[in-house]
């Protein structure tokens, strides 16, 4: 049976559902209906199912009137009025899913009477109202008025030595931060006027670098809607944090940003397991005429792809089999070429020097496997194939087995060494041509060019376009002379989600692979960011039970490190209270021409 009863004349309790099979009624708080009448015993009498009907039965000693009838038991249907010592139940049919509806009129006299029964007042236990008065009256002038002023001329120490004086701790609000320590008692510091609370300027005054939580610029500093530094810093608070980081500081401006006023990409968010948008990521893109732009993209977009213009596919290097190394077979793991920053928080950046070089060689001679180019730009490494091959020239080492096969010009061998100090006979240029083939009309410049541009065109062509910077890098032809090639730059993003901080330190003990599927990544374009779901699998919502609690400074800072500093808004009117504050601002010197 399903019932919904209603009490017409109650202020805490409109109506409540009930599905049973008997209804009690009495003065008792555990019956079903309750009518808090002294008259009353506390179970007057039972409402119950009776084939299709309902069937009202009295406790010994009992009776009701049900339509002007006086009666111990009886069947109600469909528009009965019930009346019990001297409260009325009306019983009607029911909808919405309910059998019956019951209303509920109680007599409100009756009620009434029953709540005087029972006085608390200091009058009812006979008290001296008058001297009881008086008492806490002087009681509460020497704590606030009276002590105060005997420490005030005998010192706050001593009175403070009486175990049975209230001393000033009375109404101090709390122990200090031990980052505000250094203020000892000097509350001036902070209350720069009586009896108001500290202002954003008297903060600022010390944290002056501390920068905004949004572009002000963009969207104005009215936009933002806490804007006291006591919103979220509450001193004197008895936790261990002078911040407040309960996540509702947070949601009570970002539960609906889409009615914050302004454009803003930002979603709104709640609870990090209930209410949460998707994960972006800040992504690099290359334009030729404005350089590399950044910018957000959520993680699920289709057309999600990174373009750092590297060519490197993960899974072959992280492939169980393993690749060829110098020293043979080598197995790859994550930490070979990621390795966390000190702290955790973001990964170092990966250089070809320090984590490509050894299997990656940039050898460019096949008689000289050991002479390898430096990483850089097109230019300076045609400056420095130049260089060599002119060096080479120079010193006569031009017959490798390579130049022999195309026919070079042969000079002599490199220069006799001799010992520090002595000076050998200068040779002129007709001294180095011995070789009868060359052609005498040719002077030695024209030869020197031929040789080292034959040579820096041979090892760079081989560089650029077979076996070398093509492998990694997407290269194309140029029109300058100097450098026939062109490489696109290439930038990897090093920190996904700028607006987020992660520590790699806090989750060492997991497998890289449990958030970055780079195992059977193909290739560089693809992202490997974990989605909010794979976070999810271990940190809940603030009040989650079982898994690990988060909320939002959990992985959120509130003062942006890209804003600018707060202290700007501390204007010329201010400077009072800026002086205030252990003349930080006062130079050396003009404190000693003040003595």
């Amino acid at each position: 049976m399903r019932l919904l009863i209603r009490y017409i004349q109650s202020r805490d309790k409109a109506q409540h559902e009930f599905d049973g099979s008997v209804v009690t009624i009495g003065r008792g708080t555990d019956q079903t209906i309750q009518i808090a009448d002294n008259s009353l015993p506390l179970l007057h009498s039972k409402l119950s199912v009776s084939g299709k009907g309902l069937t009202l039965t009295v406790s010994d000693g009992q009776s009701f009137v049900v339509n002007g009838q006086t009666v111990k038991k009886q069947s109600l249907i469909d528009g009965d009025v019930v009346e019990i010592s001297g409260h009325k139940l009306k019983i009607l049919s029911g909808d919405n899913g309910f059998d019956y509806l019951i209303d509920v009129d109680l007599d409100s006299d009756q009620i009434t009477e029953l709540k005087s029964r029972f006085p608390s007042g200091l009058k009812q236990i006979k008290a001296p109202r008058r001297k009881l008065t008086w008492a806490l009256f002087l009681l509460l002038l020497g704590i606030g008025l009276v002590i105060p002023v005997v420490g005030l001329y005998v010192g706050m120490e001593k009175v403070r030595e009486i175990p049975l004086v209230p001393d000033d701790g009375v109404w101090l609000t709390g122990e200090l931060h031990q980052t505000h320590a250094y203020m000892g008692d000097n509350c001036t510091h902070c209350h720069t006027e009586a009896f108001t609370q500290t202002k954003n300027e008297d903060c600022l005054t010390c944290h002056q670098s501390v920068n905004h939580h949004f572009d002000v610029e963009k969207f104005g500093a009215n936009n933002q809607i806490s804007n006291d530094c006591g919103d979220c810093h509450k001193e004197h608070s008895s936790t261990d944090s002078i911040t407040r980081t309960d996540q509702a500081g947070c949601s009570s401006c970002h539960s609906d940003m889409d009615k914050a006023g302004f454009d803003s990409e930002l979603r709104s968010a709640t609870d990090f397991l209930d209410d949460h948008p998707s994960f972006m990521v800040s992504m690099h893109e290359w334009e030729a005429s404005k350089g590399w732009q950044n910018t957000r993209v959520d993680l699920w977009a289709d057309e999600l792809e990174e373009k750092s213009n590297l060519i490197f596919p993960h899974d072959i290097h992280m492939s169980e089999q393993g690749i060829d190394g110098m020293q043979g077979v080598e197995i790859l793991s994550c930490s070979d070429c990621h390795e966390p920053e000190k702290g955790g928080m973001k990964m170092k950046a990966v250089t070809m020097e320090q984590h490509c070089s050894d299997c990656h060689q940039l050898t460019f001679d096949l008689d000289q496997p050991d002479r390898v180019v430096p990483h850089g730009s097109p230019p300076d490494l045609m400056r420095t194939l130049r260089e060599y091959y002119a060096y080479q020239f120079l010193n006569g080492d031009t017959q490798t087995d390579a130049s022999k096969e195309q026919g070079d010009i042969e000079l002599p061998s490199a220069r006799e060494a001799r010992r520090p100090g002595r000076v050998a006979r200068p040779k002129v240029i007709s001294d180095m041509i011995v070789n009868a083939n060359v052609d005498s009309s040719a002077t030695l410049t024209e030869q020197a060019n031929a040789y080292i541009e034959g040579r820096v065109e041979q090892a760079a062509s081989n560089l650029f376009e077979k076996q070398t910077c093509t492998i990694c890098h997407e290269i194309s032809k140029s029109g300058d002379s100097a450098v026939p090639w062109q490489v696109k730059p290439v930038k990897l993003n090093e920190d996904w989600m700028p607006l987020a901080e992660f520590s790699h330190g806090g989750h060492k003990n997991m497998q890289c692979s449990g958030c970055h599927d780079a195992v059977n990544s193909t290739e560089s374009s693809e992202v490997l960011m974990p989605d909010i779901t794979s976070c999810r699998d271990c940190h809940g919502g603030e009040d989650s039970s079982n898994l690990l609690q988060s909320n939002c400074v959990t992985c959120h800072a509130y003062h942006l490190d890209d804003q600018p500093s707060m202290g700007a808004l501390i204007e010329s009117g201010n400077k009072d209270s800026i002086h205030n504050l252990l003349d930080l601002d006062r130079s050396t010197d003009e404190m000693v021409k003040e003595e």
